[in-house]
């Protein structure tokens, strides 16, 4: 971890040299105090992340939460997992398979990080080797954080897949910011270090913050987790190594700079992580180590052409790599390393949107968006699963879209908002070798051939009684498409084609302000997910086989309550309930309970 102790003390020495460094910061969105705001002021706030422009959240044509850096000093979060698992309607799991915590949304969670879309200052923070978004990828400081947008429900109209159950933006670069601050905590085994600097000189905005965090991780019993302590001592597990202590350590480093100037912004990123994972079963020794690296740079231009028509283009370069060091031993096995897995990608991806008000009444956002995937590859030396292998693309990977959402208000009090998204992922070929480099190499070759274009609709009517009253109902599409690790392992066992996930959502939304220290926000949700994608894993001593397919149709019914009341100045009380009931329509499954 030198390294990124040595980049972490170039952000600092940048930190304290920036205006106005001190300690804490007690700045946030204006108002700046977001306790002396009422509730209608706080409907009046503006977020990008629902529809790519300023809009009031009374306005937006989805369910959002906003988090304000108040919020995180106020509730004294210590990670941006803490925030999140606060958020009403979304929950985490953590089960130590180097994901970190993965989130799942009123009451759906789909094992792997990749149905929700997480931006950073407006930047996609997927990869495309697993299409994923794992938190271990952009580990931020809370410290770094201005504002937090979320949205929930599908957002593939305007974000494409991926955004299965909504769109999370962390933004770092607030113009209402201009501050910075040093940070250092230490104990309970966790040690973090943060640093942000901000200022303004003359046209020039920018912002940078790092990071640097390690974490001891668990101390537990591995027979109080598991209920047949039996079905380990194959694995190697017995009375000596019965524990995850120093099995489950963490550290991260990250690194974000945001520049403004004009018209142009830009944003460059970096983290790297190094956490210790359990692979199938638990460690023996030290830990499966989990190495990634992701770095990104983007840039864009924006400009108001007329009064009435606006430009925002950008491009982005995404760059990650992993290397997985298994820790696992069998009985079946002689040798002395398990082995390890590695991979990466790179992407290009290019947006131009366009923002357009047709009449007084009736505003139109359109966009082209295009992707282009390369160099993407995976790799496995398993000597203790008799495994090696290599999967590579004989192709890059294209995907294109264009989309369009208009903002029709009819009458003052009514509000119609509909959009439609049509994108496409070219076929690609795959490359799947068995023993690569040796006298017994073998190579089975397919392709991604679901390139079909997907349609992706989504409607809201948002109809306002007054200011204090506001009714949405909503509906929405989103899908997820196969990544090419999951071609991979048809293409290894020359299985069928996985067709696309998709999710249809109804909802109707009920934000209620009885009075200025009053809220209430209900909703009522009626969710389809079909195709989705599941995983079998089956590791026994000396072999392992694993496979995907689309796993069939889920049902759910739910409602959800959040209440907040504001009874003194500086005392706000939130309560949040979740009801669903889902149903498995899968065939056998129907009556389970």
């Amino acid at each position: 971890m030198n390294g990124l102790k040595i980049f972490l003390l170039v952000g600092l020495a940048i930190a304290i040299c920036s205006p106005n460094t001190y300690a804490a910061d007690n700045t946030s969105i204006v108002p700046a105090d977001i306790l002396k705001m009422s509730f209608e002021e706080m409907m009046n706030i503006k977020i990008t992340t629902a529809g790519k422009k300023e809009e009031r959240v009374a306005d937006i044509p989805a369910s959002a939460v906003i988090i304000t850096r108040r919020d995180i000093e106020k509730y004294g979060y210590m990670s941006l997992e803490e925030i999140l698992e606060n958020v009403p309607g979304m929950y985490a799991i953590d089960d130590f398979a180097g994901y970190r915590k993965t989130f799942g949304v009123r009451g759906f969670y789909a094992g792997y990080p990749r149905n929700i879309i997480f931006l950073i200052n407006g930047v996609a923070q997927t990869e495309s080797l697993f299409d994923y978004n794992e938190m271990s990828n952009f580990n931020i400081p809370v410290e770094a954080i201005d504002r937090i947008e979320v949205v929930r429900g599908p957002m593939s109209v305007l974000y494409g897949q991926g955004a299965f159950f909504g769109a999370i933006n962390i933004i770092t670069n607030s113009p209402d910011d201009n501050t910075s601050l040093v940070a250092a905590s230490l104990g309970n085994g966790k040690e973090k270090a943060a640093a942000k600097g901000s200022g303004t000189q003359g046209d020039f905005n920018y912002s940078l913050s790092a990071g640097l965090s390690n974490d001891d991780g668990p101390n537990h019993k591995l027979s109080k987790m598991v209920t047949n302590m039996a079905a380990l001592r194959p694995w190697g597990i017995d009375a000596t190594n019965d524990t995850t202590e120093d099995k489950l350590e963490r550290g991260s480093g990250n690194f974000i700079f945001s520049g403004k100037y004009k018209g142009f912004y830009t944003d460059l990123m970096f983290n790297r992580s190094s956490d210790e994972v359990f692979v199938f079963r638990p460690s023996v020794t030290d830990g499966s180590t989990y190495d990634r690296e992701m770095a990104i740079a983007s840039l864009g231009y924006e400009t108001q052409v007329t009064d009435d028509v606006r430009l925002n283009g950008k491009m982005a370069y995404h760059n990650f790599n992993f290397n997985l060091n298994w820790d696992i031993a069998s009985s079946a096995f002689t040798g002395t390393e398990a082995g390890e897995t590695s991979g990466g990608s790179d992407y290009f991806e290019y947006e131009l949107d366009t923002f357009v008000n047709l009449a007084k009444n009736l505003e139109m956002t359109t966009g082209v968006y295009y992707k282009y995937t390369t160099d993407t590859r995976f790799n496995g030396e398993l000597p203790i699963f008799s495994i090696s292998e290599k999967a590579t693309t004989n192709d890059e990977i294209d995907l294109w879209a264009v989309f369009a959402q208009a903002n029709y208000t009819p009458w003052e009090k009514i509000r119609f908002v509909t959009g439609l998204r049509l994108e496409q992922m070219l076929e690609y070929g795959l490359n799947y070798d068995r023993n690569p480099g040796s006298a017994s190499s073998s190579r089975t070759t397919g392709s991604y051939d679901e390139d079909e274009i997907e349609f992706i609709p989504s409607f809201a009517t948002i109809y306002s009684f007054n200011d204090r009253n506001i009714v949405k109902l909503l509906y929405g599409k989103a899908i997820a498409r196969a990544s090419f690790f999951q071609n991979r392992d048809q293409v290894k066992d020359n299985l069928p084609n996985l067709e696309t996930e998709e999710i249809h959502t109804f909802e109707a939304n009920y934000i209620a302000t009885p009075s200025s220290d009053v809220t209430v926000n209900f909703s009522l949700f009626h969710n389809i997910l079909d195709n989705l994608i599941v995983r079998t894993v089956s590791a026994e001593t000396g072999s392992l086989t694993t496979y995907f397919a689309n796993g069939g149709q889920l049902v759910t019914d739910g409602a959800e309550l959040s209440l907040q009341v504001k009874p003194l100045a500086k005392l706000l009380t939130e309560l949040s309930l979740t009801y669903q009931d889902t149903e498995d329509q899968r065939d056998g499954f129907e009556d389970i309970e």
